[in-house]
């Protein structure tokens, strides 16, 4: 029997293809953050060049996540805290645009395919997803496990990539996903290699939901493991975004000594965290890539022995 192998997986809605409803509760647990702390980044805004009515045009195209693909006005004002009657002023630009599409049965409204257009010259312009898929490949297959790709935005994490194994029971997390960046192996590697003193700056942008009852939410903690995850090069969850899912990551650098991204392998905590010889293969593995990855990018591979 030919041996199945890992293939990128670029589907506009996470799944997980089993029995399990976590893939989706980690959804859950992470897309209201938009909404949460608003939908500019944070820092100084010059008040003057924004445009209002742009701003609410995103508003109400970021309403619609994996967990609620179809909504109605009513429910769009609510999300967004827009009046119903401008509300409806938008969606119906958006439709009659071709970003938002109407069911006239039950008169609700969802994204439509040209919102996938969107997002393509921006995945593709992220140089480091070409250079790290193929080795993403060759790990996958190796400790058959999903391996995925993420960035830091702000203090969250976005998927770019993943590469996964299409014929076991696995999570699988969609591109363009995000998630909290403290409670995440991906997002606290690459929050870990910030500049120190950045770090109370931006924990105190951080949304430090308790998702479950492992979740760090002190801040004097959550710095401690950031410090932890520095030290030793990786960072390991188990079990703070959702029960019973660990996930291990590890940094990528550019050629500026920046982190540029990370390598992350999600499953079951039993897999990846409990099974020692699995865990120490996956450690080892991601490391291992990591290093490739940031070797194509330009950085100086020195261990990182002064960013320590």
């Amino acid at each position: 029997m030919q041996e199945a192998e890992c293939s990128p997986f670029s589907h506009d809605a996470e799944h997980h293809r089993g029995t399990d409803s976590g893939s989706g509760r980690q959804a859950q647990a992470s897309t209201e953050m938009d909404q949460k702390r608003g939908y500019m980044n944070n820092g100084e805004v010059n008040e003057n060049y924004i445009v209002s009515s742009l701003v609410r045009g995103f508003q109400i195209l970021s309403a619609f996540t994996p967990n609620r693909p179809v909504l109605r006005v009513s429910e769009i004002a609510e999300i967004t805290g827009i009046d119903q009657a401008t509300a409806y002023r938008f969606v119906y630009t958006l439709e009659k645009l071709g970003y938002l599409v109407r069911d006239e049965q039950t008169k609700r409204y969802h994204q439509s395919v040209r919102m996938l257009t969107l997002g393509l010259p921006a995945r593709l312009g992220v140089p480091v997803r070409a250079i790290a898929i193929p080795t993403m490949f060759e790990l996958c297959n190796k400790i058959r496990e999903i391996v995925n790709l993420c960035v830091l935005d702000d203090v969250d994490t976005v998927t770019i990539a993943t590469a996964e194994i299409q014929e076991r029971f696995v999570f699988s997390t969609a591109i363009g996903h995000r998630s909290p960046g403290f409670c995440t192996a991906a997002g606290r590697i690459m929050l870990a290699y910030e500049p120190v003193e950045t770090w109370d700056r931006l924990i105190s942008r951080m949304e430090l939901t308790p998702y479950t009852q492992k979740t760090i939410v002190d801040p004097a903690r959550l710095r401690e493991e950031l410090t932890k995850a520095r030290k030793q090069g990786y960072a390991i969850q188990e079990g703070e975004l959702v029960e019973n899912v660990g996930s291990v990551a590890a940094p990528i650098f550019d050629s500026k000594r920046e982190v540029a991204a990370a390598v992350e392998v999600t499953s079951y905590s039993e897999q990846i965290i409990h099974n020692g010889e699995k865990r120490d293969a996956v450690i080892s593995g991601l490391l291992d890539i990591s290093e490739t990855i940031s070797y194509r990018l330009g950085h100086n591979l020195t261990k990182l022995q002064d960013q320590a």
